[in-house]
């Protein structure tokens, strides 16, 4: 029979001998005067212990207001008389252990305090005591070892109860970081990503581009960015409307992305405006990946509404030098792109390229 609440708070036969041990609930005489208690003190006081137990707590606010929410005190009564005729029956046995446990849990998620639950112990154990017969106190030194048995098993009854307060108290807490934590992973997600292109935002591509800054010059790599405008995209949102617009950004973004290398960080810097990082690339080859996306964007025409929009790009590329930040590294970039737009727009210029005419690559 498998004991799921023992191996969840890890009460394996090693565990439990040591509980046992640490209350001298081990010998065989332990057995006997817990057998001795329950037919002789338990058995047949139940109905006056249990009375004299709600009566006693009922007096207590925190305790009836727990009550009032969650039960009756019939019903409350007749799970405690069941406690009771149990209780330090087999408590040596690994299903002993497992109820108790059980019990423990239920009156955490009932929202029964630490200090309720040991107060509820210190008057339950009272009556207990109290019950004792006079036959059985007429011998002092029995009457001394059913009183040691009672607060022995009592206290391992407790022990069970605290253990499984504070496992479940941990249990919640660490779900409780999980989900902090993927939540605070989603805000960071949220704060870093564009909402309508899903790509990297501004902030989130300017943080990218210092820590690629610092990575390159401490690896003494070539780093290239790529500065990206759409062409008269102003037309498109008087023509067609924003919603339209948002469209054709969203699926310009999409081609931006797909003509850049999978290591290849991308963001929208601005309204129309898109930052690529290019690590590992010297100035010519990031003029060739330029390129590409340039392709990329012209490539088919957009479908919006009732009509098809061709869009374009201009790009500039600027090369990471010793000494550069993220603004001087993407003025090169922006004043490169304006080269671009002076040139007719559609085209890649590099930041060497001044007045020259612009890049065309021919495609195949």
């Amino acid at each position: 029979m498998r004991h799921e609440l023992c191996e969840r708070f890890g009460f394996h036969e090693d565990a439990r001998e040591v509980r046992l041990r640490l209350l001298d609930l081990v010998d065989s005489e332990s057995v006997r005067l817990a057998l001795l208690t329950h037919s002789e003190v338990i058995k047949p006081n139940i109905d006056a212990i249990v009375d004299g137990f709600y009566a006693s707590m009922m007096q207590v606010e925190a305790f009836r207001l727990i009550v009032d929410k969650h039960s009756t005190i019939d019903r409350l009564k007749n799970t405690q008389r069941q406690y009771l005729l149990q209780l330090g029956q087999g408590f040596n046995r690994p299903e002993y252990f497992e109820e108790r446990l059980r019990v423990g849990l239920t009156h955490q998620k009932f929202g029964v305090t630490l200090s309720l639950y040991q107060g509820a112990y210190g008057k339950l154990q009272n009556l207990i005591i109290n019950s004792i017969p006079t036959h059985l106190g007429a011998d002092r030194l029995q009457y001394r070892a059913v009183i040691d048995i009672i607060l022995k098993i009592v206290a391992l009854d407790m022990s069970l109860a605290i253990d499984t307060y504070y496992g479940e108290k941990v249990t919640s807490l660490e779900k409780s970081l999980d989900v902090q934590r993927v939540e605070g992973d989603e805000l960071r997600r949220q704060v870093k990503t564009d909402s309508l292109t899903g790509l990297c935002n501004r902030f989130c591509g300017t943080e990218a581009l210092q820590q690629s800054l610092l990575d390159a010059r401490e690896n003494r790599e070539p780093l290239c960015i790529v500065l990206a405008d759409l062409d008269y995209f102003k037309r498109v949102n008087d023509a067609h409307g924003h919603i339209a617009g948002d469209k054709a950004l969203k699926i310009c973004a999409t081609r931006i992305r797909g003509g850049a290398r999978h290591s290849d960080v991308v963001a929208r810097f601005g309204g129309e405006e898109f930052l690529v990082i290019l690590h590992h690339a010297q100035l010519a080859d990031a003029a060739v990946i330029a390129e590409r996306i340039r392709r990329n964007v012209e490539e088919e025409p957009i479908h919006l509404q009732d009509c098809n929009v061709q869009v374009t790009l201009s790009l500039g590329v600027a090369e990471a030098q010793p000494g550069d930040d993220t603004e001087t590294l993407i003025s090169r970039a922006d004043k490169a792109m304006y080269l671009a737009k002076g040139a007719g727009r559609n085209c890649v210029r590099t930041e060497q390229q001044s007045r020259a005419p612009a890049i065309k690559f021919v495609s195949g």
